[in-house]
């Protein structure tokens, strides 16, 4: 599970740096949370392909959908051929339908635009889900926890000790199927399987204010991209804005029981004070933080 991130600035593009989009690399599957403008020439430019499996918008700003008229025709360029799915908060299906026909029409390839809700996973794979939940920045914005599959480890010594010799009924129990031993006793995945495992989750609330439930979405994260906007002195304006300081992105991590934090959605006023931020987000939280900028990356 690789994580980029392609676009930082809060707001408005900068000189340096480009609007909201995250990156994500999931078992070969590669989406976008987030297209501000221009993404597709910074995702080529940060070794992220633009030739994307799938788009979800957290919200209809334009900060955070510009770029998508943009990577629909960049791809359209490149000859594509298979479907790209766009994800958007169900009510703004059309009005997202309209910015891609508006700017672009029909491109020669499909392109679906699916609404999601907060009730259900927006997609679900044998390797991970992508689970949409509500925040409070607008009618209808939202941010996604990526969750993998939890694992369950096999008991090598327990299946001996039950009668199943190492070969292919070691597969057959790991694929959830029981199996028969030379003595005619039957067993089930759940004798010689572990306790399942949890997964590792990726957060990315989008643009927000601190909340229970965006704490109960990010909660035990192994890294939680969050909107830290602004810096202390400037917490009535994340207030009055529905946006977030870093010191409440440290809160967030802290009650969360996150492993990482990036700080992201940086307004273009703290260009240059990224130490700044971190500082203020570990006054509440003492993991690892990191105010990203275009183009840094880790591996899960």
């Amino acid at each position: 599970m690789r994580v980029t991130a392609v676009g930082t600035s809060g707001g408005v593009p900068t000189a340096q740096y480009g609007t909201s989009c995250l990156y994500l690399n999931l078992f070969g599957d590669e989406i976008l949370f987030d297209c501000g403008e221009g993404s597709q020439q910074r995702l080529m430019r940060y070794d992220a392909s633009p030739n994307v499996d799938a788009v979800f918008v957290s919200h209809l700003h334009a900060d955070h959908t510009l770029g998508v008229p943009g990577l629909v025709q960049a791809l359209e360029m490149n000859e594509r051929d298979r479907q790209l799915d766009i994800y958007v908060p169900e009510q703004r299906t059309q009005r997202a339908t309209r910015l891609i026909q508006g700017a672009y029409g029909e491109p020669s390839y499909p392109v679906e635009v699916h609404g999601y809700g907060s009730d259900e996973p927006a997609i679900q794979t044998e390797h991970y889900g992508v689970y949409p939940f509500d925040t409070p920045y607008t009618a209808y914005s939202h941010g996604f926890s990526v969750r993998e599959t939890d694992k369950r480890e096999f008991l090598v010594e327990r299946a001996r000790a039950l009668g199943v010799d190492p070969g292919p009924k070691y597969g057959t129990l790991q694929s959830g199927q029981s199996v028969e031993t030379e003595g005619g006793a039957t067993v089930e995945p759940e004798d010689v399987l572990s306790e399942p495992k949890p997964g590792r989750k990726i957060v990315y609330p989008g643009d927000t204010r601190p909340t229970p439930a965006v704490v109960d979405a990010a909660s035990d994260a192994s890294l939680l991209v969050y909107s830290a906007m602004f810096a202390d002195a400037e917490s009535e304006r994340a207030r009055s804005t529905g946006h977030s300081t870093a010191r409440e992105a440290g809160e967030v991590a802290s009650e969360s029981g996150t492993d990482r934090l990036w700080l992201t959605h940086i307004s273009p006023r703290h260009e240059g004070e990224e130490q700044r931020l971190e500082s203020q987000a570990q006054t509440a939280f003492d993991g690892a933080v990191v105010a990203v900028r275009d183009g840094e990356s880790t591996e899960l």
